[in-house]
């Protein structure tokens, strides 16, 4: 999860500045990209799947390609226009291309993301990275199986995926800046390469230490495991929901700054009274000790964490619904599909609880 993270952290968000969600196109690609998808009006409807339109041609084979597959796998050198951005460039980085689809209504989706990372020893910021010559086809086959779990349009809302250590932990989504300087674009997550490299473990948060789930199954790496693996990172969709967060909670056609964090996420930060209020009651509605940003006071990171929950598992899920208060809500309300292990797909059957300060750092409560 998003901690500590520099300039460009989630945690970061400047709740002062414009932070309208982004339309526009993706710089650092030097070739076109697919369309945005449509978000839903706003989280008190329920969102249904995208209208699949076929053309006479692809009738008979009931297929709408929006990314060919030809172009999974594929590898390109980023150059970015205009030159090297100021802020969270990915110039002369190296790409590859995965393609993801879905079947909806007896038609087959496409969706291309562009994974990059730094094809030397360093990022942009000079900070070392050692992905090139390292990263398999395991990697991205986590990335796949970690976006299948999630409705097709919140898959639709990433458009690439960097792995050049920006984030001091594990990963950030930052929302769209509006800058021409600047790669963050409110579509783009960036991760760590130890999220791929390392095992799962206990994590600090702002109110105790919760157990950072890398992967689905304790024990295992990404960077460990074949490329037919079917492990899939917790990590990843809590980044994820920040994404949502900004373009399918927060929907911009409805004026709510992309931002914002939904009623059933606020802690005491979205109040202004943590520090006045004892642990217990600063931990209250936080289903993680990871609640908050470490250097601004909003419940951003709770929601993502609400997020990672529903889609992690059927025990996370169901914890979900006990906590007080809860975005259970809201997140069936942007979902409108089976949940994953309904589907087939992967369940994690334990989850470990958070060890929170209200109570000495022990496991008091079940999430």
């Amino acid at each position: 999860m998003t901690r500590r993270s520099g300039e460009g952290a989630v945690a970061l968000l400047c709740l002062m500045a414009a932070c309208a969600s982004s339309s526009g196109s993706e710089s650092a690609r030097p070739r076109a990209t697919p369309s945005a998808p449509q978000p839903a009006p706003s989280a008190s409807v329920v969102a249904s799947p995208p209208t699949i339109v076929t053309s006479p041609e692809h009738a008979a084979e009931h297929t709408v390609d929006l990314c060919p597959p030809e172009r999974d796998g594929e590898r390109e050198a980023l150059t970015e226009p205009g030159g090297r951005k100021r802020y969270y460039s990915v110039d002369g980085y190296e790409g590859r291309w995965l393609r993801l689809t879905r079947n909806l209504e007896g038609a087959e989706r496409s969706h291309c993301v562009l994974v990059a990372w730094p094809s030397g020893r360093e990022n942009t910021d000079a900070v070392p990275v050692h992905v090139a010559g390292v990263i398999h086809d395991g990697w991205f086959r986590a990335l796949k199986n970690t976006l299948a779990r999630v409705p097709w349009q919140h898959t639709q809302l990433v458009r690439r995926i960097v792995i050049d250590n920006r984030p001091t932990e594990h990963g950030v989504a930052p929302f769209d800046r509006q800058r021409p300087d600047d790669a963050r674009d409110g579509h783009t997550i960036w991760l760590h390469e130890h999220l791929f490299k390392d095992e799962n473990h206990w994590a600090r948060g702002n109110h105790g230490s919760y157990w950072s789930y890398h992967v689905s199954e304790d024990g295992h790496t990404f960077h460990e495991a074949g490329a037919e693996h079917e492990l899939f990172s917790p990590v990843l969709l809590h980044e994820l929901g920040h994404l949502v967060m900004y373009h399918v909670v927060n929907h911009p056609l409805v004026g709510i700054q992309a931002t914002s964090v939904p009623e059933c996420a606020q802690t005491c930060g979205d109040a202004g009274s943590c520090s006045k209020l004892p642990p217990a009651e600063r931990e209250r509605g936080c289903i993680s000790p990871y609640c908050q940003p470490f250097r601004f006071e909003t419940g951003t990171e709770n929601w993502a964490e609400q997020y990672r929950f529903f889609y992690q598992s059927s025990a996370t899920r169901t914890l979900l619904g006990e906590a007080t208060p809860r975005c259970l809500g809201v997140l069936r309300n942007i979902d409108g599909g089976s949940a994953p292990w309904e589907a087939g797909l992967p369940d994690i059957t334990r989850f470990r609880p958070s060890l929170w300060n209200s109570c000495g750092a022990k496991a008091c409560k079940r999430w």
